[in-house]
């Protein structure tokens, strides 16, 4: 079947190619009988052997033979013109495939032009030599025409190569034709414009003795940017007939003195034609594919960005759990054992220590995470520095305080509170960490022209002169020994950085060098310090504790349990369940205050149990005690009804300062006096 199949196209090819010839020595060949200006087996040989391969060059070999040997030529001349035009196919398709993408050397601009000097101006000249060589020696052509014949013979199976290789190639490669309605439509508008302009320039009397050829360059263009490479070919054939058989008769611009030099002309023009409107094309394609890949890109960089959101809140979720249960156990164990011996507080401060330090370490991971992909929102608001600052400090009581000399001046800036409290957070926390218990740190806070400064200054371990530059990158950090003392993750200055930037300021670290301490300094937009417009009874007039009803609704039982006796400590009556269906029975047969609700609940989840709750009592205060705290899981909370949302493990003061907030609400919204 294969050997039928191979034949079969041998005889085709063969058939095609001398039908081609025949027809292109009858109409064009003025010069000379064997020497045609338009010489379309060239186009038809070269897209054979880069189809099919070099298999079928015995169907070449033996059109141009049977052509030639038909039109003037000896048995010997034929032989000489056949294997020349074989030879010109061969070397043609070879250098194509070598240099210019084989069959996809029309899908880039690059190619084309690869395959114009490879395929139409260099692999033609060894036809035209060699065939005009063998007429020659034959006595078939004067030597004194062998300039005028090889030149119009090049010329010929130039102008082929270019407009009809294309042409094959591509329709083979692409043979699919499912257009919608509307692109049929516009494909056969744009075959009516290109045969409308092509026979007014070429044919209408008034326009053809004028250079207007180039008009029709603009369908080829349209066809370049609404359609594509196969299309552009199909209209360049199109024109290339029109124009040819206007120069043929008589008619166009092109018309010479002699009509051979008329078509040479012309064939000079279609090739400038279809090599124009090609590259275009080729440009476009470029550019599509390109914007394509960029979508697919964006596509697959969300998509790896919503997986590493995701990953990131379902590691908040499982740290926090434990971390939640082991703060509150702590916290219980301190307000429960009166008696404990120092030693035994020691460990318990130990563990409370450990505990900050890896929810300082999950919070940071987070929000470098936000910072990064610009999803960090800023709460801002007027704030003294300096009242930051000593809020800080008496946080940082326990890790050596005392070695820490402060002088400051208040410094208002509009920024977001929590955000510059972790700024100087992490600041302290380097400062404490890299300095040893003898030495000291300074920190100020001053005004400066328009500029409230921060300055944290150490005597500790210091920064290589090599590292100062580039020590805000992200998870890059300094030598340390393989038990890595200093620990760390190397994204708490990248935070600092980020985050004072987001505030519209800048922060930059000096340092002697190894072993001579550093600093850091922060400067942020000065605002005027802005002046009281009316007191808050409320906030004067309010308790400092109440005795809350609260329902906790959480799973993980060492949570809820530890949880449960600090609320009892501070004088709440506190309720337990475990899970969601649970908590909606109990909260809706108990008066309560407030609903401490877990969102990762087994079977029924926090949200949906906030929707059923507030749907049943609008008034009942519900917050989200949970482990996510991404920006779209606080905007779920809300949406579900929640009133509050807090990330585990939740600070007991922090937790009933929001109950009591929530409790004044109303009395609040109506409370203050000016």
């Amino acid at each position: 079947m294969y050997v039928a199949r191979h034949y079969a196209l041998i005889i085709g090819l063969t058939l095609v190619y001398y039908l081609a010839g025949r027809a292109g020595l009858h109409f064009f060949g003025l010069l000379h009988p064997s020497a045609s200006a338009i010489w379309i087996p060239t186009g038809i040989a070269i897209a054979s052997l880069l189809i099919f391969g070099y298999r079928v060059w015995p169907a070449v070999f033996a059109g141009a033979f049977l052509v030639n040997l038909a039109t003037e030529g000896s048995l010997i001349t034929s032989i000489g013109v056949a294997s020349g035009n074989t030879l010109e196919g061969i070397v043609a398709a070879y250098l194509v495939g070598r240099f210019a993408g084989g069959t996809a050397a029309f899908a880039r601009a690059s190619h084309i032009f690869r395959f114009a000097f490879v395929a139409a101006l260099a692999s033609t000249t060894v036809s035209a030599t060699i065939g005009v060589i063998s007429l020659t020696l034959g006595g078939y052509a004067p030597a004194a025409d062998f300039r005028p014949i090889w030149f119009t013979w090049w010329l010929g199976d130039a102008a082929g190569a270019i407009v009809v290789t294309p042409l094959l190639v591509l329709w083979y490669v692409d043979r699919q034709w499912s257009w919608p309605a509307w692109r049929v439509i516009e494909w056969a508008l744009l075959l009516g414009s290109l045969v409308t302009v092509g026979s007014m320039t070429f044919f209408h009397p008034l326009l053809a003795p004028y250079p207007l050829a180039f008009l029709c360059l603009a369908p080829l263009v349209w066809a370049a940017f609404r359609f594509g490479q196969r299309e552009v070919t199909t209209a360049v054939a199109l024109l290339a007939l029109i124009a040819t058989w206007a120069t043929s008769t008589g008619h166009g611009p092109f018309v010479m003195q002699t009509p051979n030099e008329s078509l040479l002309v012309l064939q000079g023009f279609m090739s400038f034609m279809a090599m124009t409107a090609l590259t275009v094309a080729a440009l476009i394609a470029e550019r599509s594919a390109l914007l394509a890949r960029e979508r697919t890109a964006r596509v697959e960089a969300e998509a790896a960005g919503r997986a590493k959101d995701e990953f990131l809140a379902i590691l908040s979720h499982e740290l926090r759990n434990p971390l939640s249960a082991i703060s509150a156990a702590v916290a219980v164990l301190n307000g429960t054992d009166e008696a404990a011996t120092g030693q035994t507080r020691r460990w318990r401060e130990i563990i409370h220590r450990q505990t900050e330090q890896l929810r300082r370490l999950i919070d940071d991971l987070l929000d470098i995470a936000k910072v990064t992909v610009g999803k960090m929102p800023l709460d801002r608001r007027p704030m003294d520095l300096a009242e930051a600052v000593k809020r800080c400090l008496r946080a940082h009581a326990s890790d050596g305080a005392g070695r820490i000399e402060v002088q400051h001046q208040p410094a208002w800036v509009y920024a977001d509170p929590d955000r510059i409290t972790q700024v100087i957070d992490n600041l302290l926390n380097n400062a404490v960490k890299f300095t040893p218990a003898t030495g000291s740190i300074r920190v100020s806070v001053a005004r400066e022209a328009e500029s409230a400064i921060l300055r944290i200054e150490d005597a500790g371990a210091g920064i290589a002169p090599e590292f100062l530059p580039r020590v805000f990158d992200p998870f890059l950090q300094g030598e340390q020994e393989l038990d890595r003392p200093m620990g760390g993750l190397g994204i708490g200055l990248t935070l600092v950085r980020r985050l004072t930037e987001l505030h519209g300021g800048t922060v930059h670290a000096y340092s002697p060098g190894i072993g001579r301490g550093s600093a850091f300094v922060v400067r942020l937009p000065l605002i005027h310090a802005p002046v009281p417009l009316c007191i808050d009874v409320a906030t004067h007039s309010r308790p400092a504790h109440r005795a809350y009803k609260i329902l906790i609704v959480e799973d993980n039982s060492d949570t809820r349990q530890a949880l449960r006796v600090l609320l009892e400590l501070s004088g709440c009556t506190v309720h337990e369940a475990e899970d969601g269906s649970a908590g909606i029975e109990l909260a809706l047969r108990l008066k309560l205050d407030f609903v401490l609700l877990d969102i990762g609940l087994p079977r029924l989840d926090g949200y949906e149990v906030a929707r059923l709750l507030k749907a049943a009592e609008p008034a009942l205060r519900l917050i989200a005690l949970t482990g996510y705290g991404r920006e779209e899981d606080r905007a779920r909370t809300a949406e579900a009804g929640f009133d509050a949302h807090l990330l585990k493990p939740v600070d007991m003061e922090r937790l009933l300062a929001v109950m009591h907030e929530l409790f004044n609400e109303q009395q609040d919204s109506s409370a203050g006096l000016c």
